[in-house]
Order: structure tokens, then C-alpha cells, then sequence
């Protein structure tokens, strides 16, 4: 009975401990294995995100080397744009007319005084010659602006009216300026009367428009541009080699 009854205390401890307890070093190697197949996974698994074409990395090289092209390409536009702009700057340039004083003449020269001031009365003429030498280019001319100094006092100032020019074309145009009853200074007064008597007065003359281009059915309008005229002597103007005006394309300066 004895025996039977210690028979049915270890079944019973069996059922109810199903799994005995292993050995120690089975059960440390056991748990070595867990930590060691823990570990390989999470490598595994950085590894592919690395590797992950749709990752947050990839995207974001993606999206610089786009940047990078895009900056590229507009700045090689840029640059062509900036080229071409200046070749046909460049083109019109040589396309302006060029521009002689033929004639200048000084007239009815008066200096009067009044309370010890005095006062000038003067009319200046010149003659200018427009040369378009292109030889398919026409030349179109809006209002043009002109101020005429004598002696470094200033004459007056006027306007052409518009005008166009063919290819090979040369044009000529008279410019009358007048001051009536300026105030001018003693010293002033004494050259301008000295320079009228001997015909040799020294006139400035400068002047400001817009002129555009056509060439067949290639028309360009509006481009600012100036004319300056230096110091031409009214005795020693030559037929043929007249003073010749300084042309400046693209000047914004004003009268």
C-alpha cells in the first residue's frame, strides 16, 4: 500500500509539473540561444532599411540630385540667355548711324545789362548728317531731344520730330536753338562776344531718343540711346571731314 501510494504521489507531482526542470547547463544554453536569435533580426532589419529604395534616406538624395539638376539647368539657361543678349547688343551697336556736324553758325548775339546784371540774347544753328551704313538694316528714329551749349553756357534746347532711314540712306536735319534774356556772368558775357566776332565759337551738342531696328520682317523698337557732339569749332569745319557725334546704345540718361 505504501508502495502504491508513493506510485500515485509522483504521478501526481508528473501531471501537475508537465515539463521537469532541465539541467543547468541545458538551461543556459537555452537562453544563450534566445539572446543570440533576439539579436540576428534586429540586424537583419537595419540592414534592409538601409537598403530600402523607399526609405526616408533615399528619398531625400533623390530629392537633392533633382535640386541640383534643376539649379544646373537654369543656370546654363541663365547664362545662354545672358551670351546671346550680349552678341546682339553687340550686333546693334555697329548698327548705329553715324553722325557728322556739317555746319555751325552763331547769329544775332546781344548782351544787355540792367541793374548790373546781364543778360544774353543768342541763336545757334547746326547742321547734322545721319549715315546709315547697314546694308539691310533700317534705321527708325522717335522724338529726339537736343540741348546746344556755347562756350559751356547753355544755348537752349529743342526737338526733331521721328524720322526713318533705309539701308545706305544719309539724312539731313537742321537743329535752331535761341535764348532770349538769360542771365549770364561777366566772364561768360566777355567770351561769347570775343568767340562771335572771330566765328570760332566752340558748341556742344547733346541729344537723347529711342531708335529701332527692322531687318526683313525682324523688327526691334524703343531702344534708348544718346548723341554727343564735343567742343566742334564753328571756323574749322571740313566738307570732307566733318566733326563726327560719339553714339551711345542702351543710355537712359535724360534732358
Amino acid at each position: 500500500m505504501a508502495g502504491f501510494a508513493g506510485a500515485s504521489s509522483s504521478q501526481q507531482q508528473h501531471l501537475q509539473n508537465p515539463n521537469p526542470p532541465l539541467p543547468q547547463h541545458q538551461h543556459q544554453q537555452q537562453r544563450t540561444k534566445r539572446v543570440a536569435f533576439s539579436e540576428i533580426p534586429g540586424k537583419q532589419t537595419m540592414y534592409q532599411d538601409i537598403q530600402d529604395p523607399n526609405s526616408k534616406g533615399h528619398r531625400s538624395c533623390r530629392c537633392f540630385t533633382c535640386c541640383a539638376w534643376i539649379c544646373i539647368s537654369v543656370t546654363a539657361f541663365l547664362i545662354i540667355i545672358f551670351v546671346l543678349g550680349f552678341v546682339a547688343v553687340g550686333i546693334l551697336r555697329s548698327s548705329l548711324p553715324h553722325i557728322n556736324v556739317l555746319k555751325v553758325h552763331s547769329s544775332n548775339i546781344s548782351i544787355s545789362e540792367s541793374s548790373r546784371q546781364k543778360f544774353l540774347t543768342m541763336e545757334i544753328s547746326v547742321k547734322l548728317e545721319f549715315e546709315n551704313e547697314n546694308d539691310k538694316m533700317s534705321l527708325h528714329y522717335e522724338k529726339l531731344r537736343v540741348e546746344i551749349k556755347a562756350e559751356n553756357v547753355r544755348i537752349g534746347h529743342t526737338a526733331i520730330p521721328g524720322f526713318s532711314q533705309r539701308s545706305g540712306n544719309e539724312t539731313k536735319i537742321d537743329v535752331n536753338t535761341t535764348t532770349t534774356n538769360t542771365r549770364i556772368d561777366d566772364a561768360n558775357a566777355e567770351i561769347l562776344k570775343l568767340r562771335y566776332r572771330q566765328k570760332a565759337m566752340l558748341v556742344d551738342l547733346f541729344m537723347t531718343g529711342d531708335v529701332g531696328f527692322s531687318f526683313g520682317g525682324l523688327k526691334i523698337k524703343g531702344l534708348p540711346f544718346e548723341v554727343n557732339c564735343q567742343k566742334v569749332n564753328e571756323a574749322y569745319i571740313k566738307s570732307d571731314d566733318p566733326p563726327k557725334c560719339y553714339t551711345k546704345l542702351l543710355s537712359f540718361r535724360g534732358l
